[in-house]
Order: C-alpha cells, then sequence, then structure tokens
C-alpha cells in the first residue's frame, strides 16, 4: 500500500461527513443508491419466475437446466460483477461502478426476449447479471460513506424500502398484466428503465463519494463535494453553524491502489471468513433456493399466473417495505447482529406455517410475513459488511464476500431444485427444510454469535 504522509491524510473529510446534521442532502443520494439496487436487482428473478409460465409449458427445457440457469445467472455472473466492478469501485469511484452496473445489465439483458435456446438464455443471464453483482458491492458502500453513524442505521434502512418497493412494483406488477401473453415486454422494460433512468443518474445525479476522494488522495475533489454537501446541510437545517468536526478522532491512509491482500489477513480476515460463509450459505437458502423456485410451489398450490404475481407483489412491497420500516425505526437502538438472528426465526416460523397451511390467503399472509423478515436479513447483513471493512478496501470487501457468497446461488438452487423434485409427494418438505435451516437459521446464528458491535460506532473505528 503506498502511503502518502501529508495533512490530508488525517481524515479530515471524514469527520467534516460525520458530524453533518442529516437532512434532505442524505436522504436524496441515499435513496439515488437504492434505486439502482430496486431496479437492477428486481430482473434478478426473470428466470425463475417465466420458466412455470414460458419456458416450462413449452417444453424449452427442465427443471435441472432451469438449476443451472439460476446458477449461472445468479451465482457465476454476479460472482464476476462483485468482484471486478467492485475493485473497479474501490479503484475509480463509486460512482463510476454504479455506471458499470446500469450499463452492463441494460445492453445485455434485452436478448432474453428474442428466443427460448437455452444456450442463449444461459449466455445472455449470465452475462447481464454482471450488473447485477456491481451493484450489490457498491450501494450500501456508498450510503455508509455518506451518513453520518448517528443516523446511519435509521437512513440506510429508510432508504432501503424504496429499493425493495421499486423491487417489488418493478419486478411483479408488470408480470400481472404481461406474463404470458406479452412476457417480452417485462423483459425489455429493465434494459430500458437501467439506460433511460439510471445511466443518467450515475452521470449527472451524484457526486463521488468524498470519503473515496479522500482515500485515494483527490483533496481537491473531495473538498469541492464536502463544501458542497456543508452548504446544502447548513441551508437546510437552519444552522448559522455547522458543529466542528473532532480530526482527533480519524485516520484515514492516503492509498491510489486497493490492498486486496488485506482482505485475507488478520483481523479483516477473519471477518471475511465469517462472512463469506454467512453469504453462501445465506445466497443458497433463504434467497436464491426460496426465489427462484417460490413461483413453482405456488403453481404446484394451484395458483394461476396473476395470482402467483400479485402474492410475490404484496409479499415484495408489503412484508419488505413493513420490515424495513420497522428495523429502520429501531435504527441503531438494536446491534445489526441481533437483528439478523430475529429476522430468520420469524422467516423460519411463517415458512414453516405455510408448510402445513398453503390456500391463497395464506399464501398473501405467510409469504409476505417471510419476505419481509428476509429482507430486513438482507438489507442489515448488506449494511453489516459495508461497516466492516476501511474504505480503500471497502467495496472490494464487500464485492469479495458478497460476492463468493453468490456461490451458494450456484450450488443452492440446484441443491433446493433437487430437493424440490424429490420432495414433492411430501409437500416439499426436502426443499423447506434447507431453505429455513442452512439457508437462513445457520447464518444468522453464525453472525449474532461470532459478529462485531457497530451500532452508533463511527466507521473508521468500526472497521479498524
Amino acid at each position: 500500500m503506498d502511503m502518502v504522509p501529508n495533512a490530508a491524510a488525517v481524515g479530515r473529510i471524514a469527520a467534516r461527513i460525520d458530524r453533518l446534521p442529516i437532512t434532505w442532502a442524505q436522504w436524496r443520494l441515499a435513496l439515488i443508491t437504492q434505486l439502482f439496487w430496486g431496479v437492477i436487482i428486481a430482473a434478478d428473478g426473470v428466470p425463475g419466475k417465466l420458466y412455470p409460465f414460458i419456458w416450462g409449458p413449452r417444453h424449452a427445457f427442465g427443471l435441472a437446466q432451469l438449476s443451472i440457469l439460476l446458477a449461472v445467472g445468479n451465482g457465476v455472473g454476479i460472482l464476476l460483477g462483485e468482484y471486478i466492478i467492485g475493485l473497479a469501485a474501490d479503484r475509480w469511484g463509486r460512482r463510476t461502478a454504479l455506471l458499470l452496473s446500469s450499463l452492463t445489465l441494460g445492453l445485455l439483458l434485452w436478448p432474453t426476449a428474442l428466443t427460448d435456446n437455452f444456450y442463449l438464455l444461459l449466455l445472455f443471464f449470465g452475462l447481464s447479471s454482471i450488473g447485477m453483482g456491481g451493484v450489490l458491492a457498491v450501494n450500501v458502500v456508498y450510503m455508509g460513506e455518506i451518513v453520518p453513524p448517528a443516523g446511519r442505521g435509521k437512513v440506510m434502512l429508510a432508504a432501503q424500502v424504496l429499493a425493495v418497493v421499486v423491487f417489488g412494483l418493478l419486478g411483479n406488477l408488470p408480470a400481472v398484466f404481461w406474463v404470458p401473453a406479452h412476457y417480452d415486454w417485462f423483459i425489455y422494460l429493465f434494459s430500458i428503465v437501467s439506460i433511460v433512468v439510471l445511466v443518467p443518474l450515475a452521470l449527472w445525479g451524484m457526486p463521488e463519494s468524498p470519503r473515496w476522494l479522500e482515500a485515494h488522495g483527490h483533496h481537491e475533489d473531495a473538498e469541492r463535494v464536502i463544501g458542497a454537501l456543508e452548504a446544502e446541510c447548513r441551508r437546510r437545517s437552519g444552522l448559522n453553524n455547522l458543529p466542528e468536526p473532532d480530526y482527533a478522532r480519524y485516520s484515514v491512509p492516503v492509498t491510489q491502489h486497493v490492498p486486496v491482500r488485506e482482505l485475507l489477513g488478520g483481523q479483516y480476515g477473519v471477518r471475511t471468513i465469517l462472512l463469506l460463509v454467512v453469504w453462501t450459505l445465506a445466497y443458497s437458502g433463504m434467497f436464491y433456493g426460496f426465489g427462484g423456485y417460490i413461483p413453482s410451489v405456488l403453481s404446484a398450490y394451484h395458483l394461476d399466473a396473476n395470482t402467483t404475481f400479485a402474492v410475490l407483489l404484496v409479499s415484495t412491497v408489503l412484508g419488505g417495505g413493513l420490515g424495513l420500516g420497522i428495523s429502520a425505526w429501531l435504527g441503531e437502538a438494536v446491534e445489526r447482529r441481533h437483528t439478523i438472528l430475529v429476522a430468520s426465526m420469524v422467516n423460519a416460523a411463517a415458512l414453516v406455517t405455510f408448510f402445513f397451511i398453503h390456500s391463497v390467503a395464506a399464501a398473501y399472509i405467510l409469504i409476505t410475513i417471510s419476505w419481509g423478515a428476509a429482507m430486513v436479513l438482507l438489507f442489515n447483513l448488506y449494511n453489516y459488511t459495508a461497516a466492516s471493512y476501511p474504505t480503500r478496501l471497502r467495496a472490494t470487501g464487500v464485492g469479495l464476500t458478497d460476492g463468493v457468497g453468490h456461490l451458494g446461488s450456484i450450488f443452492g438452487p440446484i441443491v433446493a431444485g433437487a430437493l424440490f423434485a424429490a420432495t414433492t409427494a411430501n409437500g416439499f418438505v426436502g426443499w423447506y427444510a434447507y431453505i429455513i435451516v442452512p439457508g437462513a437459521l445457520i447464518p444468522a446464528i453464525l453472525v449474532a454469535w461470532f459478529g462485531i458491535n457497530q451500532r452508533r460506532a463511527i466507521l473508521e473505528h468500526i472497521s479498524a
């Protein structure tokens, strides 16, 4: 790591960010990052949602091929995107990474609307998912670097409500009207929104992270961004003078390189190993093992396409929104690792109940509770991961742990799919058991038991 010993390397910008009152200035930037997450990740579920109503009835390919499609799109592509675009975020900036993510999805997803060929679908779903990996690596990093520690939990989780609302609406509402008759419109929509909405936001709607600028020695640019942020916060808060920064509590080494080896040794190595295990298990079960097959489960319970997508819409928007709203209300009053554990228990209780009672009403109620708890776990784990690493390698750390964790989305759908098929006559009991225990409870217990405290802590102190 190249250290530049000068007065600017003591964390002046970070100290100035963290003493700012929270106003619309931080809220706006947090909401923009979550718009990226909501749009891009909504495309993540397209193969699993369309298979029971398009490619399955057409006999284009079977469940085994669907498992491979999910594994490559949700696993390999996202893994590559998180690591490559995560490295780009630490080397060239957070905003550049969000731009790359938007372009990758927008330019590479639309061909999947033109073919039923399994290998072409595999190619383009896999390539477009690289953009999904990029936004996963960067969105929480940017938010965490902008929002002061006193309100970090509240602002980040409340902003993430927008993410799940956009995710739910964009990923399900058009499908209610367009699938199966016009499913190609459903796919084109993601490409259009990515290019028309997200690319301009990345270019002109948000500044580069001043923390990243400082950590990479771009002091003039960092000063320009923080100056504008201070002026807006002063104006919006009505304060004549902002609180004085406490420079003595901050230290930010300046580097032009991304010291990846730090992630694998010392205290960061321990955190990395824990998070790799946790993300791999959670993605294999609660997220991709569940998300890839819940449309097929609902279809097996005799719900038609409209009702299936309506259940997914309600569960995502209402369940995810309420869950994150409650979590945001609690804010920094509760440790994230404890919130993660409680969320996994609520999710398990809802799914166990749905195993025994799977009427249409039960689907609406219990899948809503389950998905709401899953979103609380997911976003708290995102925020926990981003706060576990220092600025100089934060996006790379998130990209590595969350990205390699997507290996779980490679073997998860395969294992879940095998258990789904093998236990069909027994109500899919093997599938339920897999997504509940190793897919949710075990990773949550690991974080709760071995994780670090982050409540109300300064970002540089948590990650030091």
